[in-house]
């Protein structure tokens, strides 16, 4: 509004400066003497009436002259005084010349401004008319390189207007989107400025005060964790060094530490789905001796998998330690709920790594891949007896966004279920 009303004043007050430009212009030389001459002609001319003879001479003497002659009988006022300081040189030339009392007024004729002078009828001056002088029109041309003169300045202080307005309003959106951005992947935004229009200041306070909000809930969390971790282990380890030292049938003491170490597995799974993002720095790794670090952990496991390194060298950047849980929880899973042989792929998908974990199992529906891939969600094969939280799946989903990269279960041909990951190659 503000832009709007600047544009406006601004054309109005180029039109009037135009428009007194060219009045001054109409009175040159010439024309000041031609005023000259028909004012020693009134001067001459019988200032009395009769039979309309003085009425018909004005009319003779306005064509002659090329002007309008009103008798100040008939009309005692007329136009406008001219005011502003555009006319203000043409108003004391006029009078320099014509006489200080002189009158002077601006008025229209239509489309066309008429400048009325006042001047004396007779040797006594008795008697006054109006000399209205039309201002001639334009030369061709002139008015179309005014107007464009005056509509271009109007629209570059509408555009200037326009682009600033915008950009004031645009950079914090884009700062407030960026923020929002980062939320929603459980990053830490930058505080945000808290000016500019009220309502994104609001939203930007808001938002500010949300990521605080969220960090302290971080940190509140990974002190409880912390202490979970502690809370849990300690007695789970008491329970496994009573259970080796009072327990004496060695299948009852096998079982009972099988039976412990699944609970401390349950455990690691939830503490670490419950984590927020990696605390370790990203890594560059080779991923055929990371594979084969990982596929001799799980041999050592009693989890063994097939694996035979290529050729080509294929690099990611990894977080190592959710990398390796990554992998043990797909290996893990192969075995507990598909069938052995395992194996472990690597092949290369232009920028892409895919990494393959097959299993020889039954395989797993289609319709059933993203609902196993939720928290808490088991399988029917891990239904029948095998200890688990559901969070095998889940975890591994996360930790491969958390790489840039995907998850996903496939069919495998002749049976079986190919657990593939895929992280952009660094």
């Amino acid at each position: 509004m503000v832009a709007l009303a600047i544009a406006v004043l601004a054309m109005v007050f180029l039109f009037r400066q135009d428009r007194a430009s060219l009045i001054a212009r109409n009175f040159t030389e010439a024309k000041m003497e031609q005023i000259e001459a028909l004012r020693a002609t009134l001067a001459k001319a019988p200032a009395e009436e009769g039979a309309g003879r003085p009425m018909m001479q004005l009319q003779r003497l306005g064509r002659e002259y090329g002007v309008m002659l009103i008798p100040t009988d008939r009309r005692p006022e007329i136009g406008q005084v001219p005011r502003g300081p555009a006319l203000a040189p043409l108003v004391e030339k006029l009078q320099e010349q014509l006489g200080r009392d002189t009158e002077i007024r601006l008025g229209m004729r239509v489309d066309q401004p008429v400048v009325w002078i006042k001047l004396k009828v007779g040797e006594q001056g008795a008697r006054s008319v109006w000399a209205g002088i039309p201002v001639r029109n334009v030369e061709t041309g002139e008015v179309p390189m005014r107007l464009l003169a005056t509509l271009g300045g109007v629209l570059a202080i509408l555009l200037a207007a326009t682009l600033w307005f915008a950009r004031r309003l645009s950079r914090p959106l884009a700062d407030l989107a960026d923020a929002v951005d980062k939320v929603a992947v459980g990053k830490r935004p930058d505080p945000l400025p808290e000016d500019g229009p009220t309502e994104i200041a609001r939203v930007a306070r808001n938002v500010n005060r949300m990521a605080a909000n969220l960090e302290r809930l971080e940190r509140d969390r990974s002190t409880m964790l912390a202490g979970i971790s502690h809370d849990i282990r300690t007695p789970l380890t008491r329970l496994r060094l009573a259970g080796e030292m009072a327990v004496s049938d060695p299948q009852s003491r096998s079982e009972m530490a099988a039976d412990i170490d699944e609970i401390d597995r349950v455990v690691t799974q939830f503490l670490d789905f419950a984590r927020g993002n990696p605390k370790e720095a990203p890594v560059r790794i080779d991923l055929r001796e990371s594979l084969s670090a990982v596929a001799a952990k799980a041999e050592s496991r009693s989890l063994p998998v097939l694996w035979v390194p290529g050729s080509d060298a294929l690099c990611v950047n990894t977080y190592p330690a959710a990398f390796e849980r990554m992998l043990m929880n797909l290996i893990e899973n192969a075995h507990r709920y598909g069938k052995p042989p395992v194996e472990l792929a690597l092949n290369r998908d232009g920028a892409i790594a895919e990494i393959d974990v097959l299993d020889a199992g039954a395989g797993v529906d289609a319709a059933d891949v993203e609902r196993l891939k939720q928290p808490f969600v088991r399988g029917d094969q891990a239904r029948g007896g095998v200890m688990g939280a559901g969070l095998g799946l889940a975890l591994v989903e996360r930790l491969a966004q958390w790489h840039g990269g995907s998850f996903d279960l496939l069919p495998r041909a002749g049976g079986g279920t190919i657990a593939r990951l895929r992280l952009p190659l660094a």
